[in-house]
């Protein structure tokens, strides 16, 4: 295996988010990202990439003697084409695998147990970060960026998934606008009620007293229109930092 990917960290953890929330996991995650969120938890993977190049074989081989489920995250996994190869040789030895991908673009040849998908809504963009840096070329990189119609149906199609949507939960207000924008998009990929299940809220936040204050407004509206709840158990279990 010749492929090398760029590491900014890797760990063994619990899966904090999404349907697995709280199973064993071992995480990989890429440096590189075509997105650059106003409240990316991960900016050494975006505004400032770091890490160092890891062979496909050397990476199998430390997933090896972790759990059975691994998570390839980033930054953006999907933009980088070894990942093709370090999720078939996970699978290949009894790995079950989750890529955490914002659905803007796709590989050829990708498997997965299972597509986590983050969909970035408006808010998403980072207007008056990138201006205050002097950097608005970063915020009109990720406006047009951020959703791909085509792309999100094909992986929806292709690939056993679950769609997290980030949402503001300080306001009624903000909630509510966040609320309509992911409708409307559920609506344009023709997402039954039947997987709405697969939909998850999950409150803008990073720390435990915010989340709680966020999972009381959402939750309502999952249980109103059959959304799930997204919880972040791994802030709630180590605060928001690293390696965790």
């Amino acid at each position: 295996m010749a492929g090398s990917l760029r590491i900014q960290e890797r760990f063994v953890s619990i899966q904090g988010e999404g349907g697995l929330v709280g199973v064993p996991s071992s995480f990989v995650r890429v440096s590189g990202c075509n997105l650059r969120c106003v409240w990316c938890d991960t900016p050494r993977t975006s505004w400032a990439p770091e890490g160092e190049a890891s062979s496909v074989a050397e990476l199998l081989r430390w997933c090896a003697e972790g759990p059975r489920h691994v998570v390839v995250t980033g930054g953006e996994p999907l933009l980088f084409s070894p990942v093709v190869e370090l999720c078939r040789g996970l699978r290949a030895a009894g790995h079950h695998v989750t890529i955490e991908t914002a659905g803007t673009v796709e590989l050829a040849g990708l498997e997965a147990d299972l597509l986590s998908i983050s969909p970035k809504l408006a808010h998403s963009t980072p207007w008056q970060r990138a201006a205050a840096q002097g950097r608005r070329q970063l915020a009109t990189m990720h406006e047009r960026a951020r959703l791909d119609l085509a792309v999100l149906t094909r992986l929806l199609a292709g690939f056993a998934w679950q769609l997290k949507f980030v949402v503001r939960a300080a306001t009624e207000a903000e909630l509510a606008e966040d609320l309509e924008e992911i409708e409307a998009l559920l609506a344009r990929l023709e997402v039954p009620p039947a997987q709405r299940m697969q939909v998850l809220l999950m409150p803008e936040a990073t720390d435990a007293e915010a989340l709680d204050a966020g999972y009381q407004r959402v939750l309502p509206l999952c249980r109103a229109r059959g959304f799930r709840l997204g919880l972040r158990l791994h802030i709630h279990l180590f605060g928001h930092r690293p390696g965790t």
